[in-house]
Formats: C-alpha cells, structure tokens, sequence
C-alpha cells in the first residue's frame, strides 16, 4: 500500500489537543481503516513551530516537512496562538437543592480484597453479609473479602451540585498545521 501527502488545519490549545481534535474529527469522516488516507492513521513526531523564522512562507516549511517524513509520520506548526483563559475562577457552581429528606439505609458489603470495586455481597445485617461471604470463600470462588459499612442513598436526589468551566470572553483556541504523509 502507498501513502500520499496530507496539510490539515486543526484547532486546539495546544499542538497536542489539536492533533487529537484532527484525529477524532478525521475518524468520524473517514472511518477507521487503516488505508483511509486521513490523519487517524499517523503519528505526531514533532512540533516544527520554531522553524516557521528558517522559511520565507508556510509552504517551504510544508515542502520541508514532506522531505523529511515518512509513511505515517506528521509534523506539526502553529500559525495562531491559543488565547488560554487568564480569569482567576475558571469554574462556576451550581447547586441543585433537595426537595424533601433524604433517606439513608446501612449496608455490609463483601468487597474483593484487590478490587475495592467489586462488590460480592451485599446485605442489610452483618450476619448475613459475613455467612454469604464464607459460602463464597468456602466455595473457592474467591480467596479473600473485606466487608465493609456502607451508607446508600434509598430515597431523595444524590446530584446535589455541578461545577461548569467558565470560558473567558477572550479565550480562543490556537491555529495549527498538520503536514506529513498519510497510508492509502
């Protein structure tokens, strides 16, 4: 299979998020195969930016960058600078208030001993967790169980907050250019 040369125009607020936005957005046009031709299928190997001064225009970068490349290799430059946000609060809290009580019940949970994740049994007595958790042990399904005191929520809302970005009125993202070749 061959490969042929790309430039793609991508934004972020950074050279990395900006390949990974041209990435995600080329899969979603193009798909996933491997020889589609697009920038899903490379490698960012280098930010070139600080060349930009060695060239009189954008396309003998470009050239240069295609000389020096291979099958599946991209090479990237900013030609505008991101404008990061310079507010100093940069998230905005909402809080959702409960209507009502909540209601809270005690359970014992049977966690596995390296996955506190995974729970095994659950039951409202102690008595009865630690029984079904030994039939399980017993059983030699599973080598070890925690059993632990846990609160869960039986009756009310449990979102009672989000926290939003808040965009500065100046923020942008920066501008960047992509070159290299891509499989097809």
């Amino acid at each position: 299979m061959g490969a042929h040369s790309i430039v793609v125009t991508a934004y972020g607020k950074n050279i990395n998020e900006a390949f990974q936005n041209a990435q995600e957005e080329a899969e979603e046009e193009y798909g996933r195969d491997i020889y589609n031709g697009a920038i899903n299928n490379c490698s960012f190997i280098r930010d070139v930016t600080n060349k930009l001064g060695q060239f009189s225009e954008s396309d003998h970068l470009d050239e240069w960058i295609i000389n020096n490349t291979n099958k599946r290799e991209i090479m990237g430059y900013c030609i505008s600078e991101p404008k990061l946000n310079t507010n100093k609060t940069k998230s905005h809290v909402e809080r959702i208030p409960q209507k009502g009580t909540r209601k809270w019940v005690t359970k014992y949970e049977a966690y596995n001993l390296y996955n506190h994740e995974e729970v095994h049994v659950s039951s409202d007595k102690l008595d009865d967790c630690i029984s079904k958790a030994r039939k399980l042990v017993e059983a030699g399904k599973i080598n070890s169980l925690d059993i632990r005191i846990t609160k869960h929520l039986e009756v009310g809302n449990t979102k009672c907050a989000r926290v939003n970005y808040k965009k500065s009125k100046t923020e942008r993202a920066g501008t960047y250019i992509f070159v290299g070749f891509a499989p097809c």
